[in-house]
């Protein structure tokens, strides 16, 4: 009788006892005219977890990116404050030379971005004076976040790169202030050079504000310096629209020594308006390998204003040897 007893309670236990998992919920991305945040990856809950082998995935919460007609790789990574390489690595079957109108791009980026910290100043590191402020010119977008570019002026005889700034965005009322990084998009600022540093403010931004900048890091080149080469923009030719608001930009680069061979060649042109605001700039890039002393290299680029007419385009140029 007592065995009868045992195997009753014994069949009910194992008759109670259901194990399962839950398959985490995937998330589809839908394209949009703006950037949209992915959907949440919170997976419902489970009696047992396995254990998964993590894939890479950008860090922070991604967003979405619908390529328009004016639109370049490079430009976008400006826009978001983030580098080409960063944008490229997270958009793998992406051509970066023949984006097509509607391509989606995944954004790695934060949507929040954590409050600016102070950071103790590195070897060699240049202090910017006090006070010292730049030209700030900022615009407005379709989209309701503001554009704006941070004059800066290399008036030393050294040149300087990793230049970058500070820029900050008030509201006329003073309950909205923002500042961030600004950067430039070439590692040079050559000795007698102004160069446009880049930031965008996403929306939602103020109608009414200002902006002001100052310069918060560089660092001077060292003499001999055999990381960058001598690159001259020259036979240049510049054709504007009717309306002034994009230019057609043409030439060559020349490179010295003459026994140079270029890894890298970038060829910056900078638009501005008539009253010496930047209205605009468009980075073109060389493919690799870019080019030779003895051959120099074609290059041709649209450069659109963000607002006012264009007045006057400057062209610049950078190249790193082959490694």
């Amino acid at each position: 009788m007592k065995r009868f007893v045992l195997l009753l309670i014994t069949a009910a236990l194992l008759g109670g006892c259901v194990f399962s998992i839950s398959p985490a919920p995937t998330s589809v991305p839908r394209p949009t005219e703006t950037a949209v945040p992915l959907p949440s990856n919170t997976p419902a809950p489970a009696t047992a977890t396995p254990t998964l082998t993590p894939s890479p995935t950008p860090t922070g919460t991604p967003v979405y990116y619908q390529v328009d007609a004016d639109d370049d790789m490079f430009g976008i990574s400006l826009r978001y404050g983030i580098s080409l390489d960063a944008l490229m690595t997270a958009n793998p079957t992406v051509i970066p030379y023949a984006m097509g109108v509607g391509t989606l791009l995944l954004i790695p980026i934060t949507q929040t971005a954590p409050a600016p910290t102070s950071a103790p100043a590195q070897a060699g590191q240049e202090t910017p004076q006090p006070g010292a402020s730049l030209q700030t010119d900022c615009y407005r977008d379709k989209t309701g976040g503001v554009l704006c570019f941070a004059l800066a002026v290399n008036d030393t005889e050294k040149d300087k790169e990793n230049v970058s700034a500070k820029v900050t965005l008030t509201s006329a009322d003073g309950e909205y202030t923002r500042t961030q990084t600004a950067i430039l998009p070439l590692n040079l600022l050559k000795a007698g050079q102004s160069l446009p540093l880049l930031t965008y403010f996403q929306a939602p931004t103020p109608d009414n504000f200002s902006a002001s900048a100052v310069i918060d890091f560089s660092l001077p080149v060292p003499e001999n310096d055999a990381r960058y080469l001598s690159a001259q923009p020259t036979e240049l030719e510049v054709s504007c629209s009717r309306e002034k608001l994009s230019c057609a930009v043409s030439g060559r680069v020349l490179l010295s020594p003459e026994s140079a061979q270029a890894g890298a060649l970038w060829v910056l042109a900078v638009a501005y308006a008539q009253d010496g605001r930047v209205a605009g700039i468009r980075r073109w890039d060389a493919q690799t390998p870019a080019g030779s002393a003895a051959v120099p290299l074609d290059f041709s680029a649209l450069v659109y204003s963000a607002g006012p007419e264009i007045e006057r385009v400057e062209v610049f140029a950078e190249a790193r040897p082959i490694q």
